[in-house]
């Protein structure tokens, strides 16, 4: 009887192997997750972006009297209830009340969903106090009477939010943390003017 060698991995290859496997997928676990937590914080920032230069490029057409209509905004206290903004026709607050509208609708393909929010809440928010922001979110806000300088933004003097005119200040601000506004470089709140 003739004996024959039997081919196959030793028990301690087997162990090299899944040890080395072990280590490869430790690696990537935690590199993947530092590559989802940075696209994350760049989709909030560059939609923070873009609604920032989409109010910049509005106003603009709006204040210089380039149109007198909106094309995109409209004004209303509620989503459920606007109508094109035409200028001096509604009050400030109905003004940014439709900016965030423009932004939660998918008509357009405007909404802009949270990035940190898993269950694909809004991220542009109405006038919410800080304390209910949460992180990644934009909110669009009023100025109010207690305002001197919010989150490096500053206002004229005199250039107060109110609720009944037709005209004012209001601010622009990304969040990047719960309850606490970004304050510096492109987390930098912006102030805007409807005259």
């Amino acid at each position: 009887m003739k004996k024959t060698l039997q081919k196959g991995f030793s028990l301690v290859e087997l162990l090299v192997v899944v040890a080395i496997i072990g280590v490869l997928a430790g690696v990537g676990i935690v590199g993947y997750q530092s590559y989802t937590d940075s696209a994350k914080s760049r989709v909030a920032v560059a939609n923070f972006n873009s609604v920032k230069r989409f109010v910049e490029t509005e106003l603009t057409l709006l204040n210089n009297n380039i149109q007198t209509v909106s094309g995109a905004i409209s004004g209303g206290s509620a989503c459920s209830s606007v109508t094109p903004y035409t200028v001096y026709s509604q009050t400030l607050g109905n003004f940014v009340k439709g900016l965030t509208c423009y932004f939660a609708t998918d008509g357009y393909g405007n909404a802009f969903k949270n990035p940190y929010d898993a269950a694909g809440g809004n991220q542009i928010v109405y006038n919410l106090a800080a304390a209910s922001v949460k992180k990644g979110q934009v909110n669009v806000r009023h100025f109010t009477a207690a305002d001197i300088t919010v989150n490096g933004a500053v206002i004229p003097s005199g250039g107060l939010f109110s609720a009944a005119g037709t005209s004012g200040y209001f601010l622009v601000e990304y969040y990047t943390e719960d309850g606490t506004a970004g304050s510096t470089g492109e987390y930098k709140a912006k102030e805007f003017q409807l005259k």
